[in-house]
């Protein structure tokens, strides 16, 4: 990575990026599809995560939804996940330390996800981490879902940094498109769920432990001294 490419800003995926929790959403949508007498595969509600709600029950339902039904759907399945997942909240390895340490180094950091308000609510109380995240965007922020390169542009500008200067963790098809479209550098972080390869990523990671993000940390803050030249004795 040459020093024009070097990030100065971190962006996080929720969803399957900080917490493996594609388990807990994926039983919340197959009881959610068996009262709504709906037929779908695991495989097909998996092709759907990392996308808006709004998005996904209109590819569900074969008829047309207005917003409030969209809204009244979005919290019955949400709040079947909730209730599912938060006694079993765990932080991806190595989360907690690395954004303490992106806090300590004043390295930009903020959290893009296309969850709803009161899911990340949920987790960042849970894993107390809101404090590390200058910035967050999440569903009810934006008009257009991943793969649309919306949400970590507004991220970007949130860290009043260009997109090109941000790397984001993503682990779905969809979000690691929409970060692509909007320029941003793009780690990928291996979900249990997801088995293949991503070539447009600039590195693949099982978890926050990885020495490369360690590595990559050091080049931020070395990019960051030159930036702002020699000091003045």
């Amino acid at each position: 990575m040459n020093n024009l490419s070097i990030p100065l800003a971190f962006i996080f995926d929720m969803d399957g990026t900080i917490v493996r929790n594609h388990e807990y959403h994926l039983n919340a949508w197959k009881l959610f599809c068996q009262y709504h007498h709906l037929t779908t595969t695991d495989e097909e509600l998996l092709s759907l995560f990392g996308g808006k709600n709004d998005d996904i029950f209109r590819k569900l339902f074969d008829h047309k939804l207005s917003q409030e039904e969209v809204n009244q759907l979005e919290e019955e399945k949400e709040s079947l996940y909730r209730s599912l997942y938060r006694p079993h909240i765990k932080e991806v390895e190595g989360l907690g330390d690395l954004l303490k340490q992106l806090f300590i180094a004043q390295i930009p950091t903020a959290l893009a996800t296309s969850a709803p308000t009161l899911n990340v609510n949920m987790i960042l109380e849970a894993l107390n981490i809101h404090e590390y995240f200058s910035c967050l965007i999440d569903a009810n922020m934006v008009t257009h879902g991943k793969p649309h390169p919306e949400i970590f542009l507004k991220a970007a500008e949130c860290l009043r940094e260009e997109p090109q200067n941000c790397i984001v963790f993503e682990d779905s098809r969809v979000g690691i498109e929409a970060a692509k479209n909007a320029g941003c550098k793009v780690v990928v972080v291996k979900s249990p769920f997801t088995n293949e390869e991503f070539p447009e990523a600039d590195f693949v990671i099982d978890d926050f432990r990885d020495p490369r993000i360690q590595n990559l940390i050091k080049l931020v803050l070395s990019k960051k001294r030159e930036m702002q030249g020699p000091k003045i004795e």
